[in-house]
C-alpha cells in the first residue's frame, strides 16, 4: 500500500475498486456461519479501503468522488455487519 502514496489518483482508484469487488463478492457468497479467518480478511480489507479513501481524499479533485465510494463502502461495512450478526 506504501507504493500507492506515490501512484497518484487513478492507481489509488483502481486498487479501491479491486478491494471493493473482492468484497462485494465475498458477502455476496457468504452465509450463515463465518470462519475466523475470513471475517478478519473481510475487516483487514474494510480498514485498507478505509486508508485509500482517506489517501485519495488528499487530492482535492477527488472529494466528491471519495464521498460517493465512502457511502458505497458503507453499505458493504452494513451487509458485513448484518452477516456478521454486530448492531
Amino acid at each position: 500500500m506504501n507504493q500507492l502514496l506515490f501512484g497518484g489518483s487513478k492507481q489509488l482508484l483502481q486498487e479501491i475498486d479491486r478491494k471493493m469487488g473482492i468484497l462485494e463478492s465475498i458477502l455476496q457468497h457468504i452465509s450463515g456461519y463465518v470462519v475466523a479467518e475470513i471475517a478478519y480478511e473481510i475487516h483487514q480489507m474494510l480498514l485498507e479501503v478505509t486508508q485509500l479513501l482517506l489517501m485519495l481524499e488528499q487530492d482535492h479533485r477527488m472529494i466528491v468522488l471519495v464521498k460517493g465510494l465512502s457511502l458505497q463502502l458503507l453499505t458493504i461495512q452494513e451487509q458485513y455487519n448484518q452477516i456478521m450478526g454486530v448492531d
